[in-house]
């Protein structure tokens, strides 16, 4: 359980039904550490039987991560608390999370079991020897100096019960000379360890340090090479890193431990009839495009139109008359009010008029900074327009 990032995990049959029923989809090619780390996390609570009906427990740094909306299924609460400043692109702590949970969930929940909060990990709001299990996901590395670190560990420990466990991925520095990134710590192992034990909890020596030379050897180059997979090992400057998990155990025998239950989690449905109605087609160049747009919601989750990531909206993808894409987001249009399952949502935009020549224009509704609707099937409504 005590191991760093592998990509041989894949190959372990328990963890990779872990990764199934969290319903994340990495394989060999795409592997990204971010997911492994949830994995993990839901992993090592499995096998110490901490996920179960009657257990409460805690999420640091907790976004608006997917294993959140899992334990609804689990637990019989889960807390969550971060900053939630929104200084992190793609949407991880946008302010609104805590007022729209469901906006950023990923599958339907168990609504009234998930609370998320605005809270600082340093001075959690939270009474002695509450909570059966706390986790964190690669999040204490950004909490500033050690001092500041071992005070947020010192809260962890806290607020958890005696015979709790801390589960907690971080960066860990694979090489001599690594020293840090810009607002991230990496942390040599027997200094995490030293802070964790400084607290008073208890980590087992059983660590699983073995680097796969194949990674190790083509790691990822930040910040040019982000987006590449897979997301393995990373190097900034001289610094090399991957993530690690480490199990904190609270020494008593408090804290619930027992049989977990099954639930078959279902999947959102993102279905939606488009239909654009042109004032004109020929269009002369700088003028404006004037629609009018009618959607219907026909899946089973409310579309939910502000904030940024995670919004319903529809996107307009420009394309030539051979069919050839010239710019995937050539624009997009905000919906005027929610559209609950069902309804029908009536509005006039417009957007601007392309190049002069023969265009054609895809409508398609997408969750913002996440998919396009007709990655999941959902059909696109064309409209040929031509600008003179």
């Amino acid at each position: 359980m005590n191991k760093i990032c592998q990509v041989a995990d894949l190959e372990n049959e328990e963890w990779r039904n872990v990764l199934k029923e969290i319903k994340c989809k990495i394989d060999k090619s795409n592997f990204h550490r971010k997911i492994w780390e949830y994995v993990q996390i839901i992993y090592c609570l499995k096998k110490l039987k901490f996920l179960t009906p009657q257990s409460i427990c805690l999420a640091i740094g907790a976004g608006r991560e997917p294993i959140l909306y899992y334990l609804t299924y689990k637990v019989k609460k889960v807390y969550g608390i971060d900053l939630y400043e929104g200084v992190f692109f793609g949407g991880e702590d946008e302010s609104d999370i805590p007022t729209s949970v469901g906006k950023y969930a990923p599958f339907p929940y168990v609504e009234d079991k998930l609370i998320l909060t605005r809270m600082d990990a340093l001075d959690l709001k939270f009474p002695d020897n509450y909570f059966d299990f706390v986790f964190s996901a690669s999040s204490i590395e950004h909490f500033g100096n050690k001092r500041r670190i071992l005070r947020a560990i010192k809260e962890m420990y806290r607020v958890l019960k005696p015979g709790g466990v801390a589960v907690i991925t971080t960066e860990l520095k694979l090489n001599r000379f690594a020293t840090t990134l810009p607002g991230v710590r990496l942390f040599r192992l027997e200094e995490f360890l030293k802070i964790g034990e400084k607290t008073g909890f208890i980590i087992q020596n059983n660590f699983d340090l073995r680097i796969e030379k194949e990674y190790f050897e083509n790691w990822i180059k930040l910040p040019e090479e982000i987006h590449k997979r897979p997301h393995v090992i990373l190097r900034f400057f001289n610094s090399i890193f991957t993530s690690i998990n480490v199990v904190f155990s609270k020494q008593g025998d408090i804290a619930i431990r027992g049989e977990e239950v099954y639930h078959i989690i279902p999947d959102f449905i993102y279905r939606g009839d488009i239909k654009i109605i042109p004032q004109k087609k020929l269009i002369k160049h700088g003028e404006k495009i004037h629609l009018e747009i009618i959607l219907k919601n026909n899946g089973n989750f409310e579309w939910i139109n502000t904030g940024l990531s995670h919004r319903i909206s529809l996107g307009v993808k420009l394309f030539n008359l051979n069919g050839e894409l010239v710019n995937r987001d050539f624009y997009t249009l905000l919906l005027p009010s929610k559209v609950k399952p069902g309804d029908i949502l009536k509005f006039h935009s417009s957007i601007p008029s392309p190049e002069r020549g023969e265009w054609i224009l895809k409508f398609d509704l997408k969750k913002e900074l996440v998919f396009w609707f007709s990655e999941k099937g959902n059909s696109q409504e064309e409209l040929r327009i031509k600008v003179i």
